[in-house]
């Protein structure tokens, strides 16, 4: 089996029935071809960066690695991008990319040190050998998919010589679970029966180790309050009444994170990613930490007690070994939660609100829709104000936190389920970023509602500029007819600037036989403002 035959015959047997990327003459069209042979398609986008997003989420979905093809050098670097949204979103892709030469140090066109590239983002690299290809390839996925996701990459040297790879890859038995030390976790539960009210930080490794019931049981036992990570939501459902809301690592006052700790005594971090905070943890409080592997860094600085081992199995111990001395009562989490969603309060004399979109989007959303997001001035409020009840149904930027993220990522997901309902939320800058990949959902028949809220500025920056006292400057742009260029593109697009006008359009695109593009122009100045509130910056 020659190398394109291993690598899509490999994919079709994973699940896979697209890979993204953008053509070559060389390897990527005899992949092309390959893949044809046996119904996995190439789709081509604008940007490599958008091949590396979309094959990810895609994969993700399938519940396997995604597949992306670049060319050398500056297709490589563009790819470099998709590779580190992936590597930040905790998404699993291969990253295949044809390279220089292995026996020839020289410049030459379009060649570069690719290793060094991808090298802070990826967990696997390996230059394809022909001896060697079915056995780097069973490597790459393992890396990608086993534990928590990333990223490997494949470079191809100009110089590889093409043959017979062998057979397929055997991938039975790649996810592998530690088993925890009984001593470590009689440890823990002595002294989580000593504490009168604990906080749970909560983690996608939860999910991974399909622990999710038994988090709950504990979470009951004890009378615990919940936080989640951002990769993590609907680990715990969030319609539960010890749900307290989203950790970010913003330790302000006025928020969640700095007004429910105010009241524990002990902080139990259960398969936390340290990469889901956006500072080192500032917590004065005393932690344990139960992790799925003991490679993993610890979130909190210091914990008292470590715990590494299949959370599934650890957390059905605890609950069985703690004992509990009351916890937070329901009502005291509910006036946290109150005292802090205040500050997200539709601002009255507004006309269009992020607000009045999230009211939309509960109105008109099925109960099995997901929700795809990125990062902009609005993210806060689907954190506090969407509440996420079954993992995988809310899928918002996480450790990127990064703009350009919806388009792509909407993109994959569409792919992978056709026929579910999922809405896509993006910004006006981000769009910006992305339009040449409107094409795409015209070409692949995606059907879905693309929401834009155009505040025809970089409103995170804006507001961020005016919390620290500088004049406003440099951060609008220019309007911009987001509906005509997804008309342009073959797709049903719509302007609007009031609720029931917005509810209207969003109604109607969940029943449309193509993608609606909806630039929802909402008021600025209370947008700018409801940032500044949503991270405590009273």
């Amino acid at each position: 089996m020659r190398l394109a035959d291993l690598l899509l015959t490999d994919a079709k047997e994973r699940g896979l029935d697209h890979f993204f990327g953008i053509p070559g003459s060389g390897f990527p069209m005899d992949a092309m071809e390959s893949g044809k042979r046996i119904s996995v398609d190439f789709v081509h986008v604008a940007h490599e960066s958008t091949a590396g997003i979309a094959a990810a989420y895609y994969g993700h979905e399938k519940n396997t690695a995604g597949l992306a093809l670049a060319v050398k050098g500056v297709g490589a670097a563009n790819l470099v991008g998709g590779a580190a949204n992936s590597h930040f979103e905790r998404k699993p892709l291969i990253c295949v990319c044809e390279s220089g030469p292995n026996e020839q140090d020289i410049d030459l066109v379009q060649v570069c040190d690719q290793l060094k590239l991808f090298g802070s983002v990826s967990s696997y690299q390996a230059d394809i050998t022909l001896s060697n290809a079915r056995e780097q390839l069973r490597t790459a996925i393992e890396m990608a998919t086993n534990g928590r996701p990333n990223v490997s990459v494949l470079n191809i040297p100009s110089d590889y010589v093409d043959g017979n790879c062998g057979d397929l890859p055997d991938h039975t038995n790649l996810n592998s679970s530690i088993e925890c030390n009984e001593r470590d976790v009689q440890l823990a539960a002595n002294r989580i029966s000593n504490c009168r009210k604990p906080l749970f930080i909560v983690g996608a490794d939860v999910e991974r180790d399909h622990a999710k019931k038994e988090l709950q049981a504990l979470t009951e036992k004890l009378g615990a309050a919940v936080l989640v990570n951002m990769d993590a939501r609907g680990v715990y459902p969030e319609r539960l009444p010890r749900w307290a809301g989203v950790f970010t690592g913003n330790y302000n006052e006025n928020t969640i994170e700095g007004e429910i700790a105010k009241d524990c005594d002990l902080i139990i971090l259960i398969g936390t990613d340290s990469m889901m905070t956006h500072i080192p943890w500032q917590y004065n409080k005393p932690s344990i930490e139960i992790t799925a592997n003991p490679d993993y860094k610890t979130t909190s600085t210091n914990p008292k007690l470590r715990v590494d081992g299949n959370l599934k199995n650890t957390i059905k111990t605890l609950t069985q070994l703690v004992v509990s001395s009351g916890g937070f009562h329901i009502d005291e989490i509910n006036a946290i939660k109150q005292s802090v969603l205040r500050h997200f309060n539709r601002d009255p004399d507004a006309k269009f609100t992020v607000q009045d979109i999230v009211e939309s989007l509960r109105a008109e959303m099925p109960s099995d829709g997901t929700l795809i997001t990125e990062t902009g001035a609005f993210i806060r409020m689907f954190e506090y104000l969407w509440p996420v009840n079954t993992f995988g149904s809310y899928l918002g930027t996480s450790g990127g936190r990064t703009m350009g993220l919806t388009i792509p990522a909407s993109i994959g997901y569409a792919l992978a389920h056709p026929n579910k309902t999922k809405i896509g939320i993006g910004a006006d800058g981000s769009t910006l970023m992305r339009l040449g990949e409107l094409e795409v959902f015209s070409r692949m028949g995606i059907k879905m509602p693309l929401v834009i809220i155009n505040d025809m500025a970089l409103g995170t920056m804006k507001s961020r500029q005016k919390s620290r006292g500088f004049d406003p400057h440099g951060l609008n742009f220019q309007g911009v007819d987001f509906a005509k260029i997804a008309q342009s593109c073959g797709l049903y697009g719509v302007t609007v600037d009031d609720p029931e006008s917005f509810q209207l359009a969003l109604r109607n695109s969940l029943l449309a036989n193509k993608t609606t593009l909806i630039d929802a122009r909402i008021d600025q100045q209370p947008y700018w403002d409801g940032f500044a509130l949503s991270i405590g910056a009273i």
